[in-house]
């Protein structure tokens, strides 16, 4: 799979979820070849018409700390129009949250380094759980030490609102928050990783625990991701090289996890799961691969281009199916098409290597609507129809113009479409 777009960075990444560009902030810990300790926020254009491999920068701005996480939110998280990119959060090492206005930072009218609007002080460690909802693009979740989980309100960025923190107690109690990540169906249902090995589901309704459960090894829970399609399940993953299988649990029943998935030797460190379809998992490990799983079968679909020291953040484009960001430690942001990486078996070049079924066709692939002609004229169409209230699948409406029989009609869609 070879890289479409890149820039060398050490830093993690956000993909705008409505608008071509990339934001990138230094990562923390991160060293690049001239030993800088500077600490900075960009933003890259995505421009794929272009001929040049190099991402263009179009803006950028000094950052008070280095990044432990980046979020970049739908826009209609604020009602002014001057934030119609929606905004941009960052985890600082120092404990604070910077919030800035991509709009501003990329307007040719204004200066880079005033595009913050927020600066959200209330945790005393590093934040590494950051994310802004889906379905409330105002509500900004962040997690650090001790546990502590703050929700923010930033409809007024300039006057942010915090609801009041949120913190597991007794024998649940987690320690420092690695990851957090809001459920794409429910808007009150959040889900926190802990360097304790504890995953907790959170209901913002009643301000407490829904439940909590961890492995009998309570290993270092380094990511989590919630299941596109199936709301009461998620994946986590552990950054320990003893115990680096994924593992999918059902917060139904948390006693066992509902599968594991191995292929890893060493631990995991970054996860994002196919928003356009839940088949797809793509996993980063200290181990220098970036595999990307069929989550149906449990087998591994692809692999990114190995490098010398692997990636750490990885990320889908929500614009362009099957394209995907990875950042790695040899100081480089890269873009990837994983459509062009299925034709060979994972690890083998594709000189003198043996070729490998094909996995199923991505849901993106799928024709969403059709039409063809029968004998006499007759004709038949489908589309897709929304979901129904209490049901999360979208069916396909078949239309029949003539008086052939339905079951002639089926055969003649499956066989011409």
């Amino acid at each position: 799979m070879a890289c479409i777009k890149s820039a060398q960075r050490a830093a993690l990444t956000a993909l705008a979820p409505e608008a071509p560009y990339l934001a990138a902030g230094t990562m923390s810990g991160a060293v690049d070849m001239l030993f800088s300790a500077s600490a900075n926020i960009e933003i890259f254009g995505l421009d794929f018409q272009s001929d040049s491999p190099d991402l263009p920068l179009l803006a950028s701005a000094p950052s008070a700390d280095r990044f432990n996480r980046l979020s970049w939110s739908r826009p209609g998280a604020t009602d002014g129009g001057s934030f119609s990119l929606g905004l941009l959060a960052g985890g600082l090492s120092d404990g604070s949250v910077a919030v800035w206005n991509p709009l501003s930072m990329i307007s040719s009218e204004g200066k880079a380094e005033d595009a913050m609007v927020a600066r959200l002080e209330k945790h005393t460690g590093p934040v590494c759980g950051l994310e802004f909802s889906e379905l409330t693009p105002n509500r900004l979740a962040s997690g650090a030490d001790e546990g502590e989980l703050c929700i923010w309100d930033l409809k007024n960025p300039s006057e942010p609102v915090v609801f009041p923190p949120l913190k597991s107690v007794g024998s649940s109690a987690q320690a420092e928050i690695s990851y957090l990540t809001w459920n794409p169906k429910f808007q009150h249902i959040l889900a926190t990783a802990s360097s304790n090995g504890m995953t907790v589901v959170w209901d913002l309704r009643s301000q407490k625990p829904l439940t909590s459960f961890s492995d009998s090894n309570r290993r270092n829970c380094s990511v989590l991701q919630w299941n596109p399609d199936l709301s009461t399940q998620l994946i986590v993953a552990s950054d320990d090289d003893n115990s680096p299988s994924l593992r999918v649990w059902d917060v139904r029943k948390t006693i066992s996890p509902v599968r594991e998935f191995v292929g890893h030797s060493k631990g995991v460190i970054a996860m994002s799961w196919c928003p356009y379809d839940s088949s797809f998992l793509l996993t980063c490990s200290k181990d220098n691969r970036t595999i990307c799983w069929d989550t149906v079968s449990g087998e591994i679909m692809s692999e990114l281009p190995a490098s010398s020291n692997g990636n750490f953040d990885i990320h889908w484009y929500r614009k362009i199916p099957g394209v995907v960001a990875a950042s790695s430690f040899d100081v480089k942001i890269g873009l990837y098409n994983l459509e062009f990486s299925g034709l060979y078996a994972a690890g083998e070049s594709a000189i003198g290597a043996p070729a490998r079924p094909r996995a199923p066709a991505p849901k993106w692939l799928k024709c969403p609507t059709g039409a063809s002609f029968g004998f006499g004229g007759k004709l038949v169409s489908f589309h897709q129809v929304a979901p129904t209230q209490g049901t999360q699948v979208a069916t396909s409406e078949v239309s029949l113009l003539g008086h052939f029989p339905v079951a002639y009609c089926v055969g003649t869609l499956g066989w011409n479409f």
